[in-house]
C-alpha cells in the first residue's frame, strides 16, 4: 500500500511560511504601562496605547498633558515618556549582531529618560537619538533629555557617559553634568558639571602609618612635602631690581662736608 506524503509535506510547509514572518517581524517592544492619554501613530492611523501593547520600527508614541509611558524593548533597553512627548521609534534592530544591531530613535518634543539595553552595550555607535538641534549617543547606561519652555533640548548624563553632538561638533556629558543645546549650529553649553578640587599638600611631617622594620621593630612612616618652589626671575631683567640707598655719613664738627655727599645731623659737642 502506498501512501502520499505531499499533502503532510504542504501542510508542513504552510505552518513554517506562516511562523516565518512572525519571528521575522518580531515587536521592537512592549509597554510596560501607561497613564493618562497615550496613542500610537502608525501610518495615517492613531490608536490608544495600553500595557501589553507592542512597539515597532516607525511607530509614533504621543503623549497628552497627563500621559505617562513607559517602553521595554526585546534587548532590556528602557525608555520613560514625559508628558506632552512625540517620541518615534526610526529604527529598531536587534539581531545580537554589533554589525547589524540598530537602536535609532527620535524626540521631537517634550521628554524621555532611557536606559541603554545590550545593543548600546554590545556597540555605542548603534545607539542614539535624535531631536531637531542635536543627535545624542551613550557611551554609557542612562541619560535624561527633554525640551525646556524656551523650546531648547537639555541632556543631562544620569550614569558613566553620554556624547551630544551638533553641527559644530560634540561634547561629552558625564553622571552629574548636564548641557543645553541652543541651537543646531552651535556647541552645546554645559549647565552644571562637576567639580574636582586637588587634594591638599600634607603638611611637615605627617604620620600616614606604621611599618615592620626587617629587625622586627616598629617604625613610623611619615611624609614628607617637597620644599617650597621658589619662582625663578625671567632672563633679562636684575635678580634684585631693588638696591638699597647707602647710608649718610654723620657730619663733623669742623670737618668740610663734599658737595653732593648725603649727610645727617651729627650729634651736638660738649663746649
Amino acid at each position: 500500500m502506498k501512501h502520499d506524503y505531499r499533502f503532510p509535506c504542504m501542510v508542513l510547509v504552510w505552518a513554517l511560511a506562516a511562523g516565518w514572518p512572525l519571528a521575522a517581524m518580531a515587536a521592537a517592544g512592549l509597554v510596560q504601562f501607561t497613564a493618562g492619554e497615550v496613542q500610537v501613530r502608525r501610518g495615517d492611523v492613531f490608536s490608544a496605547l495600553a500595557r501589553g501593547a507592542s512597539v515597532d520600527s516607525g511607530d509614533v508614541i504621543l503623549t497628552g498633558s497627563t500621559g505617562r509611558a513607559q517602553i521595554r524593548f526585546t534587548d532590556g533597553g528602557l525608555v520613560s515618556l514625559s508628558p506632552q512627548s512625540e517620541f518615534t521609534v526610526t529604527r529598531y534592530a536587534d539581531r545580537g549582531d554589533p554589525a547589524q544591531d540598530s537602536f535609532s530613535v527620535g524626540l521631537l518634543r517634550g521628554g524621555l529618560r532611557a536606559v541603554t539595553g545590550l545593543i548600546g552595550k554590545r556597540n555605542p555607535a548603534n545607539y542614539k537619538m535624535t531631536t531637531p538641534t542635536a543627535v545624542v549617543g551613550i557611551r554609557g547606561s542612562s541619560f535624561h533629555a527633554f525640551f525646556n519652555v524656551q523650546g531648547q533640548l537639555e541632556v543631562a548624563g544620569e550614569q558613566d557617559a553620554i556624547e551630544v553632538c551638533t553641527q559644530a561638533g560634540c561634547v561629552g556629558v558625564r553622571a552629574g553634568e548636564s548641557v543645553r543645546v541652543l541651537s543646531g549650529q552651535q556647541w552645546p553649553v554645559y549647565t552644571n558639571t562637576r567639580a574636582f578640587l586637588p587634594l591638599p599638600q600634607a603638611r611637615s611631617p605627617s604620620a600616614v602609618g606604621d611599618q615592620v622594620r626587617q629587625d622586627g621593630s616598629n617604625a613610623a612612616v611619615v611624609l614628607t612635602p617637597p620644599p617650597p618652589v621658589i619662582p625663578s626671575v625671567p632672563p633679562g631683567q636684575p635678580t634684585n631690581p631693588y638696591v638699597p640707598p647707602t647710608p649718610a655719613r654723620p657730619v663733623t664738627p669742623g670737618v668740610p662736608v663734599t658737595p653732593g655727599t648725603p649727610t645727617v645731623p651729627g650729634r651736638p659737642t660738649k663746649p
